[in-house]
């Protein structure tokens, strides 16, 4: 007797399929697959339709549950429009067509191709068309990517959901602009992680404030997008896994940054942090939240180990402090009976002991009143004496002055010039030995000595042109410097946010003790842009320049009051 055939109809469309228009829709595949089975006295035991899945991913849920109801024998019959709909996997197609359906015992037809496993799978169209499907999937996948890149180096935002801090533009679903109310959210949290708020402190006090998370902020807003109410719970609950991929984002910098995540492979979707040289940065996009000396800032201080305290702080100078020996961090010892920091001790001195360095113990107070005061003179130096202050850090990082740097300039034109007409010598040279206007004695006399004077000249050139660039730099860096320390003439305390925003490192040395028995110890402040330019500190003229300084900012305070 033989075995009465109930179909499972199964019908698929994604995103790649659309040019198919309604010729290949999910209904269109049903009314003609329906039409099919009546024509052949078939009847239907289901329909499995997968609205928007991928043809290369068989993990689509009716596919799934079509494989249930083969499993539970409630169909043996599968029924597609094409071996399209199917998959465009040629591997996994072979291994369901031609293994699992023939096991199970269920037959397999495919309208278009006219296949029909019945008649046998070993029909040539079969494994060509599933190869062919696949390669379009590949294809559609490759295109689908570039397209993606190319607007996004157009500056085109991609993303399904505005960043925190940021609205779709209604006009250009590929512009954002700025949540007045949430990009308050994210200015403040990079203002505290500036200040030295640590991530657990920060979320208790986002919590007291009560301001909702970025999903619960998104839900609030769009109360239709989420039909779960899981999504709605604790909404005033930060982690701090938030507040890094915000303080990471580089969206808040008015950038766009396309391709800082990739799937693994073209079947393999899990996502990997992808290189930062693969992604594709857009700049001035969009209006930024922040600026990018407070991004540098907050950036520099997430790079270093930073322990709270038990008030929720971290110290300021958390990873700035070093070791002028060893090159390692200096710890912080903190008195938590008193509720203070005590002093720095180098990290390999105290893990390993005398062998491999020594304490370069400096007190909690000693370095915080040596670093304001640095800051401070800087600052003051910085403004009431500016010209002075900008040739001492010239001279200091330069090995030529202005005057000279130009007569350089002037140097490298004229080395340029002859480079030039060296090279048009030597061609009408060598035109001239082609025409045999002049002999091969005469060209071999000649030509060696313009060649060598033009080497000799190339290599100066990149000489000169490399100190040029290396004195550009220097200028540069200090434009960017001033401005910074300018802001810092009357600072009463150090905080997280100052030093991190000036200071690149602070160096160590450990204590030396003269034959009078009296100790020094050198510290080096290395600033931002300029490097080290505490050389003067224990010059008369350093000194002196420093009280007057000091007297022109209090008569000039005075005055203003």
């Amino acid at each position: 007797m033989e075995r009465k055939e109930i179909a499972g109809i199964y019908c698929r469309l994604s995103q790649d399929d659309g040019s198919t228009g309604e010729s290949g829709s999910i209904q269109t595949q049903k009314t003609l697959l329906t039409q099919y089975c009546q024509e052949h006295q078939i009847e239907i035991g289901g329909y499995y339709c997968d609205d928007g899945w991928s043809g290369t991913n068989f993990d689509r849920p009716d596919f799934k549950r079509m494989l249930e109801d083969i499993e539970a024998g409630k169909i043996n019959l599968v029924l597609v429009k094409d071996l399209s709909r199917f998959g465009r996997e040629y591997a996994q197609m072979g291994l369901y067509i031609e293994h699992y359906f023939e096991e199970k015992g269920v037959r397999f037809i495919s309208v278009a191709e006219n296949i029909d496993s019945k008649n046998g799978t070993d029909n040539l169209v079969l494994p060509f068309t599933n190869v062919i499907n696949s390669f379009y999937a590949r294809q559609a996948s490759t295109k689908t990517k570039a397209a993606h890149r190319a607007r996004a180096k157009a500056g085109m935002y991609l993303g399904s959901r505005a960043p925190f801090g940021y609205l779709k533009d209604p006009n250009d679903r590929h512009h954002l602009i700025v949540d007045p109310e949430a990009a308050d959210v994210v200015r403040s949290i990079f203002r505290m992680f500036a200040e030295g708020i640590g991530y657990v402190r920060m979320t208790k006090i986002l919590r007291e404030r009560k301001i909702l998370n970025p999903q619960a902020y998104f839900n609030q807003n769009n109360p239709d997008y989420y039909k779960n109410s899981d999504y709605w719970r604790k909404p005033f609950d930060w982690h701090a896994t938030s507040i890094r991929a915000i303080l990471n984002n580089p969206v808040y910098l008015g950038k766009v940054v396309f391709g800082r995540r990739k799937t693994k492979g073209f079947f393999d979707k899990r996502c990997v942090e992808a290189d930062e040289s693969e992604w594709i940065v857009t700049e001035n996009t969009h209006e930024p939240l922040i600026s990018q000396e407070l991004w540098d800032t907050v950036h520099q201080m997430m790079q270093s180990r930073r322990r709270e305290n038990s008030s929720g702080k971290v110290q300021p100078f958390a990873g700035l402090v070093k070791c002028a020996d060893c090159g390692s961090a200096l710890n912080v010892g903190y008195d938590k009976k008193h509720g203070r920091y005590t002093g720095f001790s180098c990290w390999v001195y105290k893990n390993y002991g005398k062998e491999r360095c020594t304490s370069h113990f400096i007190s909690w107070n000693a370095l915080n009143q040596l670093v304001l005061e640095d800051i401070r003179f800087n600052a003051l130096e910085a403004k009431f004496a500016a010209v002075d202050y900008i040739n001492m850090l010239v001279s200091a990082k330069t090995e030529k002055k202005q005057e000279q740097l130009e007569r350089c300039k002037r140097e490298l034109k004229k080395t340029d010039k002859r480079i030039d007409e060296l090279s048009k010598i030597l061609n009408k040279l060598y035109e001239d030995l082609a025409l045999e206007k002049i002999s091969e004695e005469r060209y071999q006399s000649m030509a060696p000595g313009y060649e060598r004077e033009q080497l000799q000249l190339k290599e100066k050139r990149e000489m000169m042109a490399a100190e040029i660039a290396r004195n550009n730099e220097v200028y540069e860096n200090i434009e960017k410097f001033l401005p910074i320390i300018w802001k810092y003439t009357d600072i009463q305390e150090l905080t997280a946010q100052i030093l991190n925003e000036l200071i690149e490192k602070i160096v160590v040395h450990e204590k030396v003790i003269a034959e009078d028995g009296t100790k020094s110890q050198q510290v080096d402040i290395y600033y931002k842009f300029i490097g080290c330019i505490n050389q003067r500190r224990n010059s008369s003229e350093y000194t002196a320049l420093k009280d007057s300084l000091i007297q022109d900012f209090l008569e000039e305070r005075e005055h203003s009051a």
